[in-house]
């Protein structure tokens, strides 16, 4: 069987034997609606289980729209925010009255371009956007601690705002379960402090046990960070939702949801499950995975979502191939520096129980993979700069398939994932 997997702004040809093939992983093709302001318009008509939002809100009421930043800018705010406003308006409350709370999280701050860029030029000029400052310590306001000893200190605006409304994108995320809906509060408008906590629930209690499998993507419930975002949100009970699913074929909004932060968040994520998920019955001892070509595998951190997304369909012990062209390098300061300042990941995860950043536990990740199968690269990183991650580097796919006839003594079926960044393998023993 000859398989196109992407590299960058090519293909490079799979040869491997039709019987040893298991199944070609992809995901279901996603509609293709008309206008994305239709989208839109439709989800705030209907919304889910709350009224429209026009008629929670009152006549000079104070709202507060939550956003995210530019690392989100593929979730089209510029699209939503128009009607969001118009709702506030109808319902009482005008644009002096309102302000976009960009969350950033833990990220940096973002210039006035940027922020035009974020919301698009016609909600600029009528609302302030402003972002949310980590380092900012009293702009945070207490509200509480969570059941999993997470103390809750969110953006005064937020706290402070009559209404509160929470926009987003959602798709699969290997700590919240799903990108989107309560991620906007927790970890989007909180206190370092907070996020730090609520990040550390993906280790079990105890130095060197490791991660929490239940911690992982595709799973709200049973999941304590997932559950714990979710009671931080709840302590500010925000009024109203509106998430999008993205093609990321075509950069277009492919489905909308609004109405209750909960409900309406849960019926985005069972749409990204009917269309990214993909069901499996057998975990296989070999899986070929490309990210689905550039910008996918721009860098070798954003190559960590398809080495997560595969490590579902590997059998402990078995060998998966990467194709990644990497071509501007690791791609990512604290990813990098899990790598180069640690030589193991039991200094890894000390130094991460300590001080905890996304990048960093990523690597981190990636290592622990690498450590419990051989993770074959065929990429443009350096041999050594790969070694150093624990993972084994080849200059072609027929390096990689002598590779695996010789450490398995045969060609074993096999799963193939073209475009692994977007593909969610479930197996049917997964946590």
């Amino acid at each position: 069987m000859l398989i196109q997997l992407p590299i960058g702004n090519e293909l490079v040809t799979l040869d491997y034997p039709d019987s040893g093939v298991i199944e070609v992983l992809e995901a279901r093709p996603l509609p293709a609606p008309g206008k994305e302001t239709s989208l839109v318009a439709e989800a705030l008509a209907s919304p889910i289980d709350s009224a429209p939002l026009a008629e929670i809100v009152q006549d000079s009421e104070t709202a507060c729209i939550v956003v995210g930043d530019m690392t989100r800018l593929w979730v089209r705010h510029q699209i939503m925010l128009p009607p969001i406003l118009e709702e506030l308006n109808k319902g009482g409350i005008p644009d002096q009255n309102i302000c976009i709370l960009s969350a950033t999280g833990d990220h940096r701050e973002q210039s006035p371009e940027e922020h035009k860029l974020l919301v698009g030029e016609e909600v600029y000029q009528r609302v302030k956007v402003i972002d949310h400052k980590v380092q900012e310590k009293d702009e945070m306001v207490y509200l509480g601690t969570t059941s999993l000893g997470t103390p809750v200190r969110l953006n005064r605006r937020v706290v402070d705002a009559d209404r509160v409304i929470l926009t987003g994108g959602i798709v699969y995320h290997f700590l919240a379960g799903w990108g989107g809906g309560k991620k906007a509060l927790l970890p989007g408008v909180a206190s370092r402090e907070t996020i730090m906590k609520n990040h550390s629930l993906a280790f079990l209690p105890g130095e060197g046990q490791g991660i929490n499998s239940q911690v992982c993507a595709g799973k709200g419930k049973g999941n304590p960070c997932s559950e714990d975002m979710v009671q931080g949100a709840s302590m500010v009970g925000p009024d109203f939702l509106v998430n999008a699913v993205v093609n990321e074929e075509t950069h277009q909004l492919a489905r909308v949801v609004a109405g209750n932060y909960l409900t309406a968040f849960e019926e985005g994520c069972r749409f990204v499950d009917d269309h990214y998920g993909v069901d499996i019955d057998q975990k296989a001892d070999v899986v070929f995975v490309s990210c689905g070509g550039y910008p996918k595998d721009i860098n070798f951190y954003q190559t960590y979502k398809t080495i997560y997304n595969a490590h579902f369909a590997l059998q402990e012990g078995g060998t998966m191939l990467l194709v990644s062209e990497s071509r501007e390098g690791m791609g990512n300061d604290d990813f990098k520096a899990i790598f180069s300042q640690y030589s193991n990941n039991l200094s890894r995860e000390s130094a991460l129980r300590e001080d905890y950043t996304i990048g960093g536990y990523m690597g981190y990740h990636a290592a622990v993979i690498a450590e419990q199968h051989d993770l074959l690269v065929l990429s443009g990183l350096p041999d050594e700069q790969v070694e150093a991650m624990g993972m084994i580097p080849i200059r072609s796919l027929q390096e990689g398939i002598e590779f695996i006839k010789n450490k398995h003594g045969t060609l074993p079926p096999a799963y193939v994932m073209p475009h692994g960044g977007s593909t969610l393998p479930f197996w049917k023993n997964r946590p």
